[in-house]
């Protein structure tokens, strides 16, 4: 890492609001259901989680979608992803209705795996936003620290999982385990806490040589996962909330982009008045847009004769890889008009201050 001055302010909005979506709520969270609450999944967790889903996860989705195909020149940057990965996929899902025991479990099985990888990506691009925006240049190896400790814990989750050769059931979706030796998950944890060990020494070398304190939001997202993927099996009720505080992040990134370049745009004066109004079209617009991927096209599937819980478990698998690939394109900073953006803060678009873009490297 090198140090500069920084190109835009810390914070999207402020300390307490950034620390609250990038992973304080998960973290106080989890403290506080460690201490008062039974170690236990409850049905009142779940009843608890279930309603966020709709009003936090769903819509979180949706923001991806609306971003890929809301402009024609998305779909043309991006047509494969656009295009032709929704045209495969839902060859996957008929395949899966018609042959719900041979090819459904393992369309499920890739999301259920995959899943926790684009959370752990997510968790290292969250992190270099916030280095890029403290004025921090993270270089090769410091990268290669922080993505090694962030995977090592979804690895180590994974492989735990898969021990067993026992069944599981992902909404009516019966699927297979692994049957991966005990030794690997062993492995896993010690190869993640020497991945853990190398990424300190990265945070306290660099923090020595220029005498400055690396901020906390850039290591918070790391943290949080952390405690998602290895502390929280001891916590069963807490991980039934992780999707959605892993949405929660997502949440203000998303909203601090879709702010700006409406903004541009559209060529809109800078307010408050433009910030709630915008932010409320935008919302309500996924809130809808949710409903429709998890709610309404699980209806679709069941229609055709497929039992419910089975086609709303492969329809949610489908919506989701969609989701996966989506957003391995939309969100790229080495691309400018997703870079810029990302060095907002909300005083910016009430009062008209332009962060500076990045000179190219």
């Amino acid at each position: 890492m090198t140090d500069s001055k920084p190109a835009a302010p810390l914070y999207f909005v402020n300390a307490p609001v950034d620390f609250f979506f990038i992973g304080g709520a998960s973290i106080v969270t989890f403290i506080g259901i460690s201490l008062f609450y039974t170690p236990v999944r409850t049905p009142e967790a779940i009843s608890l989680a279930i309603f966020l889903m709709w009003i936090i996860n769903w819509p979180h989705f949706s923001m991806s979608t609306h971003r890929l195909y809301h402009n024609r020149a998305n779909i043309q940057q991006y047509p494969i992803t656009a295009i032709v990965v929704p045209f495969l996929i839902l060859g996957a899902v008929v395949l899966s209705f018609a042959y719900p025991t041979t090819v459904a479990p393992y369309f499920v099985k890739l999301f259920l795996i995959w899943s926790p990888y684009h959370f752990s990506g997510q968790t290292v691009g969250i992190s270099l936003i916030y280095a890029r925006r403290s004025g921090l240049r993270v270089g090769k190896w410091e990268r290669m620290a922080l993505s090694s400790f962030v995977f090592s814990t979804f690895f180590l989750s994974t492989i735990r999982a898969e021990t067993t050769r026992d069944g599981r059931e992902y909404y009516g979706v019966q699927y297979p385990g692994l049957g991966v030796p005990q030794w690997l998950a062993s492995a896993a944890e010690w190869a993640m806490w020497a991945a853990f060990a190398a990424f300190i020494a990265v945070v306290i070398y660099w923090c020595v040589k220029n005498r400055r304190i690396i901020p906390a939001i850039v290591l918070l997202p790391a943290i949080t996962q952390y405690v998602w993927f290895v502390q929280s099996i001891y916590t069963p009720s807490f991980q039934e909330f992780v999707p959605m505080f892993h949405s929660l992040q997502y949440v203000l990134i998303a909203w601090g982009i879709q702010l700006r370049e409406k903004m541009q745009l559209l060529n809109i004066a800078p307010s408050k008045r433009y910030v709630f109004m915008e932010t409320m079209r935008w919302s309500g617009l996924n809130f809808l847009g949710g409903l429709g991927l998890f709610y309404v096209l699980p209806l679709v599937g069941a229609s055709t004769g497929t039992p419910a819980p089975f086609a709303e478990g492969v329809i949610i698998a489908a919506v989701q890889i969609h989701h996966f690939f989506v957003d391995g394109v939309i969100w790229k900073l080495k691309n400018q008009t997703v870079s810029h953006p990302l060095m907002m803060n909300i005083e910016d678009l009430i009062h008209g201050r332009t962060p500076e873009p990045e000179p190219a490297r």
